[in-house]
């Protein structure tokens, strides 16, 4: 997924676990409990059902995984 800079993934949650590994740039990656900054080579994992959202701090590039299995 490509993001330019200043664009937002509004609040949302997924079926599934998901990972996201930032491949160029950065994001700010929050969810009601944290918000951690992301950048190039770092990964997040987070639970089924738990709203997030993420926010390009610059124009970003991340790989999403998303399994609706375990």
């Amino acid at each position: 997924i490509a993001l330019r800079k200043g664009a937002e993934m509004n609040k949302h949650k997924t079926d599934g676990l998901l990972s996201l590994q930032v491949l160029e740039g950065q994001i700010t990656f929050k969810t009601n409990e944290q918000t951690v900054a992301l950048s190039k080579g770092q990964l997040v994992t987070l639970h089924k059902a738990i709203e997030h959202d993420v926010l390009a701090i610059e124009e970003t590039i991340f790989l999403l995984t998303l399994t609706t299995t375990l």
